[in-house]
């Protein structure tokens, strides 16, 4: 099991392991997005776009403490989802499957609004291939086995492809089957992330 951390300029996973950088502020060069990732005449950064976040979440959620026990979960998804959209000027079509409920969404689009918000974000497909395909495991599942299938198969590639799961459900499961090879990172009490890359 790991943990999410802020360490300097660097945004980790610090696991028994190593050390994973997933950001670091300090690549100047690597940033393509809209939002900068220091303060200059107080712009919204890439680090206050992940603390509110966290706020509006606990608003959503109404300080339920069984879920705002995951909100380290969401601050690393946040980070690992503002990465990718920091490495390019291009708008994505990002695409979710999974639970019905909208945590994650919610988060996405508060992003997407401050870094790129000429990317669209749908729930399912419509038959276009997406640049990034979401899981959200954070819920129920009706159909676990049709999501991550669906899920993959919609995605281009070079895409990448984000599940976060909390529990041991049904999705879980099926995403550990389809990509047993794939690096998973494990925060407590219970929450496990997934990046693939096709």
């Amino acid at each position: 099991m790991g943990n999410f951390a802020l360490e300097g300029f660097k945004y980790l996973y610090k696991s028994e392991e190593k050390d994973e950088v997933l950001l670091d502020l300090e690549d100047w060069f690597s940033n393509k997005g809209r939002v900068p990732f220091h303060d200059y005449f107080d712009n919204t950064t890439v680090s206050t776009l992940i603390l509110n976040n966290l706020d509006a979440h606990a608003a959503f959620v109404g300080g339920d403490p069984v879920i705002s026990q995951y909100d380290i979960c969401y601050a690393m998804l946040d980070t690992m989802f503002i990465r990718e959209h920091t490495r390019s000027k291009d708008a994505k079509l990002i695409i979710e499957y999974g639970a019905s409920n909208d945590y994650i969404q919610k988060h996405f689009l508060n992003i997407l609004a401050e870094l790129k918000p000429e990317s669209e974000y749908i729930k399912e497909n419509d038959d276009r291939k997406s640049d990034m395909v979401v899981l959200n495991g954070v819920g129920e599942c009706t159909d676990p086995e049709v999501a991550v299938k669906n899920a993959y198969e919609t995605l281009k590639d070079g895409g990448v492809l984000f599940a976060m799961c909390i529990g041991q459900t049904p999705l879980k499961q099926e995403i550990e089957r389809a990509f047993p090879n794939e690096k998973k990172y494990l925060l407590a009490p219970d929450c496990v992330i997934w990046k693939v890359r096709k």
